[in-house]
């Protein structure tokens, strides 16, 4: 068989489609039976897992992993990463032209995975196959009142989307009440806001592969007890670094990583909460400006501005005073410095070719829109402050969005034939499509009762992003 130089992506379109193989079996022999090829998983760690097979009749469920040739769960090195202990098959596409028992994938205490070639069970040839999924792109996004919402009028469209993104707002400052009410007794005293600000913003630096491991960070870094320590910027690096449990077992040696180490071993007595375990956070397909080393070193810069210079004071007044407040808010999230081995350095003990930017303007704009909006508009109710609140809301329907368009937005824009023009617009739309088109609620939906007139939607639909 000539070998096509295919990528994982179309290995994983002939898995996840039973008629293009049959009859399978492992390299030993055994008899493999499909039940459920599995949940695909974008982060890192396995191809899929929630698989259901049989090998010899015998029933296993778990993680599939999916390789182009037998070699590559040497070179990926899976061996000894947790993440893999739960796969049950491995799948590669094609067998490797020498045999070596070293190539057999092995887990935890030395269990060997079972592989299939499946190139040797195909129904048709790969450039067959190849041309098909070409030729058949995903289903296409629509929501169920496409395309007869075109005909309704723009005045229904844009009155339900302003009480969506009534709603929406709504909906984030209701969430960071619930923190604020968990943490403080006393929601009157600034250190409690503070809190609660600087946890939902590392909650967004965690982006989507990271934002369960940052918010933990966040919740167990007391400012309360920090403020007292009056911790050096070494000093809030070592903290945060050393609770991420990235300085555990860190075999690199230089200057910075061993001044880390020794702060950290004075402050983790006073301290005392549980580490993160390093092999919680994901690099996998993250770009490195992203990884979260780079992300914790400016979590570690914000926390300092916090403590000592009085950062969310700045930023309401950037709201109260402020003649541009996206200007004046960019410029706020600017200052938090890295340390200056973290503008060289994306990980630990490897250094970088190019200047490292520690935060960029589309993440200034998203923690904007989903923390400081909701959480001044939350402390402005709080403390009666009818100005600032008017500014708030103000800025969240005026404020121009600019380039933060995602899919979601581009379709729903697309066919509602609406533009998403400002903050509030943008949101609107998020919130239509995950509260009321994916979950089929047309009979509350201002536009869906306009198209349906009150009858209930049952056709089963698929929304799939492209």
């Amino acid at each position: 068989m000539i070998k096509l130089n295919l990528n994982e992506n179309f290995i994983c379109r002939i898995w996840e489609d039973s008629s293009c193989y049959s009859n399978l079996q492992t390299t030993s022999g055994k008899n493999v039976e499909i039940i459920d090829t599995g949940i695909r998983n974008p982060d890192s760690g396995p191809d899929y897992y929630n698989a259901k097979i049989k090998i010899d009749g015998v029933s296993y469920s778990g993680c599939i992993e999916i390789h182009k040739s037998e070699k590559d769960w040497k070179t990926h090195k899976h061996k000894g990463d947790n993440k893999y202990n739960s796969v049950i098959l491995q799948v590669v596409f094609y067998k490797d032209t020498f045999n070596n028992d070293s190539l057999n994938p092995v887990v935890k205490k030395s269990r060997e995975i079972p592989t299939v070639i499946l190139s040797d069970y195909l129904t048709r040839s790969v450039r067959e196959i190849w041309k098909e999924i070409i030729n058949n792109p995903s289903e296409k996004f629509r929501i169920p009142c496409y395309p007869e919402n075109l005909n309704t009028s723009d005045e229904i469209k844009k009155e339900w989307l302003s009480k969506l993104a009534d709603d929406r707002l709504e909906l984030k400052t209701a969430k960071i009440k619930l923190r604020l009410e968990e943490i403080s007794g006393d929601q009157s005293k600034k250190i409690f806001w503070e809190q609660v600000m600087f946890e939902f913003i590392c909650e967004a630096l965690g982006y989507s592969k990271n934002r369960k491991q940052f918010l933990c960070l966040s919740q167990k870094t007391d400012l309360t007890k920090i403020r007292k320590m009056k911790l050096s910027r070494l000093q809030t690096d070592s903290l945060l670094f050393g609770l991420s449990g990235f300085l555990k077992d860190l075999r690199f040696k230089d200057d910075y990583i061993e001044s880390l180490k020794n702060e950290w071993e004075s402050l983790k007595s006073v301290i005392r909460k549980d580490t993160i375990e390093k092999s919680e956070w994901n690099f996998f397909r993250l770009r490195p400006s992203n990884f979260p080393t780079i992300r914790i070193a400016y979590a570690s810069a914000l926390l300092f501005e916090i403590i000592n210079n009085d950062f969310f004071k700045k930023i309401i007044l950037a709201f109260e005073e402020g003649q541009n407040i996206s200007k004046e808010l960019n410029a706020l999230f600017k200052i938090p410095e890295v340390s200056d081995y973290w503008k060289k350095n994306y990980i630990f003990g490897k250094k970088s070719s190019s200047a490292i930017a520690s935060i960029g303007n589309e993440r200034i704009r998203d923690i904007t829109v989903n923390v400081i909006l909701p959480l001044i508009n939350l402390y402005s109710a709080y403390f009666d402050k009818t100005n600032l609140n008017s500014r708030v809301n103000f800025y969240y329907r005026n404020q121009k969005q600019k380039n933060g368009r995602n899919e979601i937005t581009r379709v729903m824009e697309k066919q509602l034939n609406m533009k998403s023009g400002s903050i509030a617009a943008e949101q609107a739309l998020i919130h239509l499509h995950n509260f009321y088109c994916v979950r089929e609620e047309c009979n509350k939906c201002g536009i869906g009762k306009s198209v349906f007139g009150g009858t209930a939607v049952h056709e089963p639909f698929r929304i799939i992003l492209y």
